[in-house]
């Protein structure tokens, strides 16, 4: 070999979006290909020996574009001179590292292994320059998942189907954590329906000549107490009184975590965790934020050391730096300090040798930069209001408390125990509330408080008007999904990076559907009291209005009821986390993996064999028309009488949506009332080859129409037309065009950035282009590129489509 000869390195990561940056970063001699996630599968339980230790047979993922792409790294890694894999810093990560191990006989002992948690050039050559190797306790971990997984859906599942309902794409099932998710929601619905809201009165006192505001600390549940109470007010003496001033300090918020970062998003911006988590995912990958699977809530030495530079020099105070910002400092986390796994010494280039070890614990989701205030226009809306939420949120999270002065006022009754309070405040320092400028002096609450300050204690204070308004007391409502998002963590089910998977799952399956719920109208009589006359009005209110709430639907609580009654021991909420624990156990070396899959099909099994007399779920309406859930959902299955010796006719009738299980178990509806008319499903989703794409749904299900073309959408199973998506449609669509035979069809060849891919055509191989705001695509030839498209690096495509197109 010539000493000018270079060798080549081949990074393998999850995503081709990251290529191209990591290529720039790494410069000649690098080279780097993405696995486009998940090689191989665990398909079925034909692939366990359960009597060998649980032993898995993977295979490639049955898919056409998987398969030639196994070929395509097969010859790529034959010719590379040394493998550095760096898939996701997690299990799931770790597992696809040493599937690639495994799959192309590389040396799991040797091979590189590097982390890095942002897309950043320091980032990458300090990973570059101090690899370690795959850690088999984390692959144990999530192989020990898989099985899991497998053994509960494979076995449970088809419990579903044989007593419930065989369903279009047996699309009933249970899931380790998907199941107890959806006992969240369905014991939510039962406290709705085991708890009626309470009428009550809340009451508000006006005292002073300014007419302050004051609340009563009662509420009183009945008319008549009410209006006694009011009566008796006229003549109180009203004595002022109020505690000393103190100050008071309100925190900045915590750092974000994958499920804060659900939360607030769902709850601020109304993105979904599943959005959320896809647009985290793009500015992750664009190099905009760090890693955003994580549960941790410091951030690296270095980053501190930049937020309080930027906050000097932004604010020109130190007194904006949280006094305690050093606790948030992950250099001194049990993770930072565990040893490392060293691979043989090899040659780095110039270019990292000299780079300081990489960050080896997580960090909370933040900004790489954080000069970077805004990402650009070629990144989505959504895309843009979360790197700005998240970029504000950061900041805070690292500034001093906003401080205020605060005492509470009280106004007495006559009664003991009853009284008005006020809790008055003063501005004295914004703190980290400068960033959103949510905190502004305003004249009004000034002046109140200040008003409030001077006046004598024991003064007697006349009212100007006491009102008192019905309200609802104990109106329990629907969740939403940051709420289940926290309730799912605060009970230990599945990883935050799973949450919005299952939120979704739940929906998808049709056992939940997202929903704005109708208030209910109530008869209000209300009372003032003014000038010593009380006067009532009588009025009609809405209560209970809810909007984008989690609804569990009838086949939901079908299959919850079914599987609490036969599966109760396996779905409860501390079998779960103790499962999750068990997960972290093996991560850390601490159990046998397969042991724990031992445990599982015992109790599986002895669930399993309870089933015996099991009888299939209906609900008997009358005696020729029962409730049951269907080949695509719940139907009505009508008996018609025939011929004596003849077998029965049946049919089935479409059901209503939104019906009371508990009303139709207990026969409380007439046959009319759980009749839907018929009538044709449709929903306009946007274009497709140039014609209107629909949604409809037919007597076999969903289905997608475009122009003359038709395609069953079966593999949506019972998911509501309002859950399904144009992107989940044209998955399927463009799924089925790349296995198509036809040449006048096309197919993504190779992905180059989130906008540019190579495309097969009827006319040869070209390079497919559209941004966010491009209304159209661009189609761009080949010719004259020079050199294999389908093989060359990144960045050389890149730069020759800037040169020849300008893009």
């Amino acid at each position: 070999m010539s000493k000018f000869a270079t060798t080549t390195s081949l990074v393998i990561v999850e995503s081709p979006a990251k290529c191209k940056k990591i290529e720039e970063y790494l410069g000649p001699g690098y080279k780097c290909l993405a696995s486009f996630g998940h090689l191989r599968q665990l398909k079925s339980l034909k692939h366990l020996d359960i009597a060998n230790n649980f032993k898995p047979t993977f295979e490639v993922v049955d898919d056409a574009k998987k398969q030639k792409h196994v070929d395509f790294l097969r010859k790529e890694i034959a010719k590379a001179d040394e493998v550095i894999l760096a898939s996701d810093d997690d299990r799931e990560g770790e597992a696809i590292a040493w599937h690639i191990c495994d799959l192309f006989g590389l040396p799991i002992e040797t091979t590189k292994r590097i982390v890095f948690h942002e897309i950043t050039e320091n980032a990458i050559q300090s990973a570059i320059a101090h690899p370690k190797t795959i850690d088999m306790k984390k692959v144990n971990s999530q192989i020990a998942r898989q099985v899991l997984d497998l053994l509960v859906g494979y076995n449970v599942s088809p419990m579903l189907w044989k007593f419930i309902s065989k369903t279009s794409e047996n699309s009933l099932s249970a899931g380790r954590c998907q199941t107890p998710a959806l006992k969240l929601v369905y014991e939510n619905q039962q406290e709705i329906d085991g708890s009626p809201a309470q009428k009550v009165y809340n009451t508000t006192g006006y005292f002073t000549n300014k007419n302050i505001a004051f609340d009563l600390n009662r509420q009183f549940d009945n008319e008549t107490a009410m209006s006694e109470f009011l009566e008796e007010s006229a003549n109180f003496s009203h004595a002022y009184s109020r505690t000393d001033v103190k100050r008071v300090f309100k925190q900045p918020p915590e750092p974000l975590t994958t499920s804060r970062i659900q939360q607030l998003a769902s709850n601020e911006l109304h993105i979904s965790p599943k959005e959320t988590m896809r647009c985290c995912q793009t500015l992750y990958e664009a190099g905009y934020i760090t890693y955003m699977r994580t549960d941790s809530k410091k951030y690296s030495s270095d980053f501190l050391e930049d937020v309080k530079k930027y906050i000097v020099h932004e604010f020109s105070l130190e007194k904006f730096i949280n006094p305690k910002i050093d606790s948030l400092s992950n250099a001194n986390t049990n993770e930072n300090k565990k040893e490392v796994t060293k691979p043989k010494k090899t040659t780095t280039s110039k270019k990292t040798s000299n780079v300081p070890p990489p960050q080896e614990a997580h960090e909370a989701i933040r900004p790489t930069k954080l000069a970077v205030k805004n990402v650009p226009d070629e990144m989505s809306a959504r895309e843009k209001k979360l790197y700005k939420m998240i970029w504000e949120t950061t900041l805070e999270s690292c500034m001093a408390p906003a401080e205020y002065f605060s005492f509470t006022s009280t106004i007495s009754t006559d009664i003991d125990g009853i009284k008005y309070t006020l809790n008055s405040e003063l501005l004295d320092f914004l703190g980290w509330k400068i960033i959103k400028n949510k905190e502004t002096k305003t004249a009004i609450k000034d002046k109140e408080y200040n008003y409030l300050l001077q006046l004598r204690q024991g003064q007697i204070i006349n009212y100007k008007k006491i009102t008192a308004k019905v309200t609802l007391k104990n109106n329990k409502m629907h969740y939403t999904e940051a709420k289940l998002v926290q309730l799912l963590e605060d009970n230990g089910i599945g990883r935050p990076s799973t949450f919005s998977t299952l939120i979704d799952k739940i929906q998808e399956r049709g056992y939940v559907k997202k929903d704005d719920i109708p208030g209910k109208q109530v008869a209000c009589k209300d009372f003032e009291l003014e000038d010593e006359a009380l006067t009532e009005t009588n009025t009609t209110r809405e209560f209970g209005a809810e909007k984008n709430k989690l609804v569990i639907q009838p086949l939901g609580i079908i299959v919850m009821e079914f599987l609490n009654k036969n599966f109760e021991e396996m779905f409860n909420y501390d079998y779960t986390k103790n499962m999750e624990d068990d997960l972290d156990k093996i991560g850390r070396g601490e159990k046998v993996w397969y042991k724990l899959c031992e445990d599982c099909l015992k109790e599986i099994n002895k669930c399993c064999e309870k089933l015996i007399d099991e009888k299939k779920c209906e609900i008997k309406i009358d005696d020729k028309h029962f409730y049951i859930i269907g080949k695509h959902g719940p139907v009505i299955k009508k008996i018609d009488d025939t011929e004596s010796g003849k077998k029965n006719n049946v049919s089935f009738l479409p059901v209503k949506e939104g019906l009371d299980m508990k009303k139709l178990e207990q026969g409380e509806y007439k046959l009319e009332d759980l009749i839907a008319p018929a009538k044709q499903y449709q929903i306009h989703l946007g274009t497709y080859k140039a014609e209107p794409l629909f949604l409809k749904k037919g007597k076999y299900g969903l289905y997608a129409t475009w122009g003359q073309n038709s395609k069953s959408l079966s593999c949506f199973g019972n998911r509501p037309m309002e859950n399904v998506a144009l992107a989940d449609v044209l998955e399927v669509l463009e799924r089925t065009d790349a296995q198509s035979s036809s040449p006048s069809e096309s197919g993504i060849i190779r992905i180059i950035t989130n906008n540019i891919n190579i495309r097969k055509g009827k006319y040869g191989d070209y390079v497919f282009y559209k941004t966010p705001k491009m209304s159209k695509p661009s189609f761009l030839k080949l010719d004259g590129f020079e050199g294999d498209y389908k093989t060359c690096t990144i960045k050389t495509m890149t730069d020759w489509l800037k040169t020849t197109y300008g893009v």
